[in-house]
């Protein structure tokens, strides 16, 4: 006999990796899709330490909502305060010198 276990609802302010679906419809979006990104995506991304943190929820991955927004707002905050590098100006061509055949 087959196993028809239903995927387990994640608890209110947190979410697993994958999208929740309740009978064929997204009810809460996952880590993955608040990132735009795929599952496996942030699968690797977790193991190279990137990401917002997340915790382990019994088998599964999961964090919390406010730690998700917090990181994006990060990295928001962070690309609007990229200094722009003065750069020097361009440098005239130096013509190429053949050697005479």
């Amino acid at each position: 006999m087959g196993s028809t276990r239903k995927a387990q609802k994640p608890p209110p302010g947190i979410v697993f990796i994958e999208d929740y679906e309740e009978n064929g419809e997204v009810q809460i979006l996952g880590i993955a899709s608040r990132l735009g990104i795929t599952p496996s995506t942030y699968r690797k991304w977790r193991m190279a330490g990137k990401g917002p943190q997340t915790f382990d929820l019994g088998k599964r991955v999961a964090a919390r909502i406010d730690a998700i927004d917090a990181w994006i707002a990060g990295l928001e905050k962070a690309a609007q305060q990229r200094v722009e590098h003065a750069m020097r100006a361009a440098e005239p061509r130096r013509p190429r010198i053949r050697a005479a055949a």
